[in-house]
């Protein structure tokens, strides 16, 4: 059985991301944002189950201001853990946030919306898997 890092699956959804030559979306935080946009699979689905709680302990600091206590932050599907507004100004707390211009880059995972809303397309990537299911949002 081969042993992936949890370090190189996220890096595999978010790689080649560059954006640094494009003045809008490079100037919109103070930070590198890299977002992988899950296209198919919900959070639930078997894949996710040993990532799907990071970033979880560092939502809490993003609306205190809390110190985050490393300069890199990464989250997995957290519309999981915050409200509609929450979601629609998590950005806005992230970059409003004390330790913002110490921050090196922030990678998130996610599929919602809401916070997708958030970024240039340059600062995305699709995410889908040769064997996920079809989109089955409308039932027969």
């Amino acid at each position: 059985m081969k042993v992936i890092k949890v370090s190189d699956l996220i890096e595999s959804m978010l790689k080649d991301i560059e954006y640094s030559a494009d003045a809008r979306a490079s100037g919109l935080y103070p930070f590198k944002v890299r977002v992988a946009c899950v296209k198919r699979r919900p959070p639930r689905h078997p894949f996710f189950e040993y990532i799907l709680d990071i970033g979880r302990a560092d939502i809490e600091s993003v609306f205190s201001g809390d110190p985050f206590g490393k300069t890199e932050l990464t989250f997995v599907f957290p519309e999981r853990w915050l409200g509609v507004a929450e979601q629609q100004s998590f950005m806005a707390y992230l970059e409003k946030h004390p330790e913002a211009t110490t921050l090196k880059r922030v990678d998130l995972v996610t599929s919602s919306p809401l916070l997708l809303g958030n970024f240039y397309a340059v600062q995305m990537r699709i995410v889908t898997w040769e064997d996920d299911d079809d989109y089955k949002a409308y039932a027969s």
